[in-house]
């Protein structure tokens, strides 16, 4: 008896433990794991400041950034959205606001019959369609690189995630469903969600009379969280608060605007009621900005994320390698990446990551302020410093030839024209207020730079002084994170987003200028041991090239090739051999060697970069997209030639350079013969310029800028061997 008792008791401890686990696996369907992006669009950071409790809470214990918001083509609300779910920059032609139900009326049919007769796919009544979809995919197939519009919801589908899609920027004007680019598939469709006209509600306090049915979006979430995946919220109301602005007084614009915000922020509030961050994902993305802040360049979104691994600080990924900012681009992997899956290479992005930071909100209004103000006055700087160039050339060309006597008034503004890139990078240290104030403590920094470089006692040591404190200012900064580099108007710019860490390439060309100008120049002042100075070559070159190079500090490729070509060639003039075709050989031998060793060691070690990207498509795609990039790069220096300053000085300066060669005679030989060493590195910059405008994408911008420091200088020897003259004639006379 006891037995069979024990037998009893031991199978109704196996049933309750058998019940306990099913329930508890049964929690774990109901509850699983769930990544929630609130699209709350048209809003700009400034906006947060206001009376939003929710946002506010979330804020401080979230991870924070400003988004780089640029699509692949014009700068359209549908592209950004389409961007954010291909990840990488796309582009929609002007189409994608037509998701529909599949059951919604469109035109004289239904969604679905119009979207099978454009695609020839049948699709059930509860899917969203894209009717786009056929012109989006031709439309990306214009750009010259991979585009794979609806990736993120591909993929998801293909590794059994659910995708929904809820609510829509409808007006009775147009439909306005943009949120499906961002979670539709390859096809163009979302199996799950709503985002039919009835999820909103007549409101006549509303903008367009049109108010989302809060109450009626949560319980469509509160179905859709059950079973978890990936679920975009579009909250439709702050787009048509933003929309209306061509209708209404300014006063009232603003008041739609707060208005729309708080019941934004009260829904959200809801929302983070239903999501555990320890497990849960939750993304805050504004994919374009206000329509003050786009007129007022203030094209960096608020963005906030909180999930497992993100935590209250600043957001950052290995795209833009700066804490406080991320791209439109990093949303797609960071989304896969929570749900475990391998990012493709098709995108361009990278898991967004978060670093502890207090006060991170306050930082965001400093770093969008001072990008905004170096990407409105940027193109005014620029285009205000190749004219300088340009007018000083000239004028100097008019002065030999006709009013020598006038040359030693030009001499100060060659030295101003070289010295500029080092005030840019320095007025980055500035805070910045108005453009006026910026072209102030330029001229204020110049004139300085100026009045201590005329102090040296030879135009070999101003040269030099200039050169290497340029040289000497850029490596400076680039041990140090580049923090100047990122803000000055010469530097990379996270609002254009070509580049964001590292050399960009208007200071790489800055930077192998100024080291071999400044070191050529300096051993001609000096005149030491040929040996001893090929020796402190060798080491200053070493180290430039590495921070060119180097996977921590940018990766540049163009700009590795362009340094390589141009040191080589420098040190081979440098240690009294000649330029022949074996010299060249060996020259585009070493080049390469290096290259090769910089693939390779990017693949090895080191952060995700431009080459080790490179690299991972050429693996997964052969020489396709090898192709593609030099397509790219190609049709990207076209481009820039047509319309870039730079073009003009470097134009101009080769035309100079030309003319100067014929007349005065033999003016050039015999500054080359006076200054010998400056002579290797006029000419190991100049074929140096050649590779960068062969080899970057940018190429005519690292030319410009080299350019600066092989052509001045010669200018302003020029100017000294006339003026000695002119001095010698009046002492004999």
């Amino acid at each position: 008896m006891p037995v069979k008792k024990s037998i009893l008791i031991a199978t109704l401890f196996f049933i309750l433990s058998l019940t306990q686990c099913l329930a508890s696996t049964g929690d774990s369907l109901y509850f699983p794991k769930t990544a929630v992006m609130i699209v709350l669009d048209r809003i700009d950071l400034e906006d947060l400041a206001g009376d939003y409790p929710n946002l506010k809470n979330l804020i401080s214990g979230a991870a924070v950034g400003l988004m780089n918001t640029r699509p692949g083509g014009n700068y359209d609300p549908a592209s950004c959205y389409l961007s954010i779910g291909a990840g990488t920059r796309a582009h929609t032609g002007g189409k994608g606001k037509n998701a529909l139900m599949a059951f919604e009326k469109y035109e004289f049919t239904e969604a679905a019959i119009a979207y099978k007769l454009y695609t020839g796919r049948p699709v059930p009544d509860s899917a969203i369609v894209q009717l786009d979809i056929a012109r989006i995919i031709e439309e990306n197939k214009r750009l010259n690189y991979e585009v794979k519009p609806g990736l993120l919801g591909e993929i998801l589908k293909e590794n059994g995630i659910p995708v929904s899609v809820l609510g829509n920027a409808d007006t009775d004007y147009e439909k306005n469903r943009m949120a499906a680019l961002i979670a539709m598939d390859s096809n163009g469709i979302v199996h799950s969600g709503y985002v039919a006209g009835d999820i909103n509600t007549r409101d006549e306090s509303s903008p367009f009379f049109l108010k989302t049915d809060y109450d009626k979006l949560y319980r469509k979430f509160t179905e859709l969280k059950k079973r978890g995946g990936f679920i975009v919220i579009h909250l439709g109301d702050t787009v048509r608060a933003n929309d209306i602005v061509n209708l209404v007084t300014p006063e009232l614009y603003e008041n739609y605007r707060v208005k729309a915000l708080k019941d934004c922020d009260e829904f959200i509030g809801t929302i983070i009621d239903n999501l555990d961050t320890k497990r849960d994902l939750l993304l805050v993305v504004t994919p374009f900005p206000s329509f003050n802040g786009y007129r007022e360049k203030k094209l960096l979104t608020p963005f906030i994320a909180i999930g497992p691994n993100l935590n209250r600080g600043l957001a950052i990924s290995s795209t833009t390698r700066r804490a406080g900012i991320i791209a439109n681009v990093d949303i797609a992997p960071t989304v896969l990446s929570f749900f475990q899956i391998p990012v493709p290479i098709e995108m361009v992005g990278h898991p967004i990551a978060s670093v502890y930071f207090t006060n991170a909100y306050d930082h965001l209004l400093k770093l969008s302020e001072k990008a905004t103000l170096t990407y409105t006055y940027r193109p005014y700087f620029i285009k205000s410093y190749v004219v300088m160039q340009i007018l000083v050339s000239l004028t100097f060309l008019l002065f030999i030839y006709y009013r020598k006597n006038y040359l030693v008034f030009i001499r100060p503004f060659l030295l101003a024209s070289m010295s500029l890139p080092l005030t840019f990078l320095i007025l980055a240290l500035i805070p910045g207020e108005n453009i006026f104030y910026m072209f102030f403590w330029t001229i204020i920094i110049t004139i300085a730079t100026v009045i201590i470089a005329s102090k040296a006692k030879s135009t070999a040591g101003a040269v030099s002084l200039i050169s290497l404190s340029t040289a000497l200012a850029i490596v400076a900064d680039l041990l140090s994170g580049g923090k100047l580099l990122g803000s000055s108007v010469l530097g990379h710019d996270p609002i254009a987003g070509a580049r964001y860490y590292g050399l960009g390439n208007e200071y790489m060309g800055v930077l192998v200028g100024s080291t071999v100008i400044g070191v050529t120049t300096l051993f001609d002042n000096l005149k030491i041991n040929r040996r001893l100075l090929t020796a402190m070559a060798i080491l200053i070159f070493s180290i430039s090239f590495y921070l060119i190079s180097s996977p921590s500090f940018g990766s540049n490729v163009g700009g590795a090739i362009t340094a390589c070509g141009a040191y080589l060639t420098t040190l081979i003039l440098l240690s009294g051999s000649k330029l022949n075709f074996r010299t060249f050989v060996g020259i585009l031998a070493i080049t390469a060697f290096f290259t090769l060793l910089l693939f390779l060691f990017s693949v090895v070690s080191g952060p995700p970069s431009h080459i080790s990207q490179t690299v991972d498509l050429i693996r997964e795609g052969g020489m396709k997209p090898a192709v593609s990039i030099v397509i790219r790069k190609v049709s990207m220096n076209y481009r820039l030639f047509k319309y870039t300053p730079w073009t003009r000085a470097l134009v101009t300066t080769i035309a100079a350079l030309i003319s100067l060669s014929f007349k005065p005679p033999n003016t050039m030989k015999k500054i080359f013969k006076k200054q010998s060493n400056f002579y290797a590195g006029f000419t190991g910059t100049s074929i140096g310029s050649i590779l960068a405008l062969i080899f970057n994408d940018s190429g005519i911008v690292a030319s410009g800028t080299m350019a600066i420091f092989f052509g001045l200088p010669v200018l302003l020897f020029i100017a000294d061997e006339n003026i000695n003259d002119k001095s010698e004639m009046y002492l004999k006379g």
